[in-house]
């Protein structure tokens, strides 16, 4: 009769209604996933990165050179309410545009993945490699540091000034922010965090005449100058609101 229970089991299990969170969701295949690999080097181990989504979840599968899965790392996409067709564009963004660069500065490739985005912005989910533990998911003291990174708008990080940068195109008002990293220190041992350096916002009043904003951050204070733009001056904003 054992058999027969176990029968009767399976039967019922196969004919009951399952409700749909129950079932295991597949992660996104073809064009909705693709591998990444970081190379090795003298500091940091190679990686091979697998970027895929899963409903409203970026997913990253982490695998050591051997390919034994490391960890899985997870971005909540659009936090927002999306239409399925907004979506699915965030989706196919977070796999596109993933990417591995050194956001920190300390040598080690980092990674960033779009979370949402528009038509001239975008914001990434970050996560700052930890060397003691070998993973990216492991560097706690960073993650202030990481959750900063991922409020800006079009992040940018440049090596040979080591300064982190966000902004917008406009057409209307574009705006240029710059931050350094403070590092940990004997007087700051707990977590790094973004300081602002400068500023600039480009404005153009009813007049036509287009007017130059510089901020600019000493000691913790803001020094505003305003200074108007000729036509034929064409740095870009850096450069003219620069010091």
């Amino acid at each position: 009769m054992i058999w027969f229970r176990a029968f009767v089991f399976s039967l019922l299990i196969t004919l009951l209604p399952i409700h749909p969170a129950l079932l295991p969701q597949p992660i996104s295949q073809g064009r909705d996933a693709r591998t990444l690999t970081i190379a090795a080097n003298d500091k940091q181990p190679g990686f091979i990165l697998r970027i895929s989504t899963r409903g409203r979840t970026g997913l990253v599968e982490v695998r050591k050179k051997s390919g034994s899965l490391l960890e899985t790392l997870s971005c909540p996409l659009s936090r927002d309410e999306p239409k399925a067709t907004e979506l699915e564009a965030v989706a196919q963004e977070f796999v596109a545009g993933f990417a591995a660069e050194d956001l920190d500065f300390d040598g080690y490739m980092d990674l960033k993945g779009p979370w949402e985005f528009g038509a001239k912005w975008v914001r990434y989910c970050v996560w700052l490699y930890d060397p003691e533990s070998h993973t990216f998911s492991g560097a706690y003291k960073k993650r202030p540091l990481a959750e900063q990174m991922e409020l800006l708008y079009n992040l940018q990080a440049d090596p040979k000034s080591r300064r982190i940068s966000s902004h917008s195109i406009g057409p209307v008002n574009p705006m240029w922010d710059e931050y350094q990293i403070q590092g940990l220190d004997k007087d700051r041992p707990y977590w790094p965090r973004l300081i602002p350096v400068q500023s600039c916002l480009i404005q153009s009043d009813p007049g036509g005449k287009t007017i130059s904003v510089a901020t600019h951050y000493e000691g913790g204070k803001p020094t505003v100058t305003r200074q108007e733009r000729q036509p034929e001056d064409k740095r870009p904003m850096p450069e003219l609101c620069g010091k």
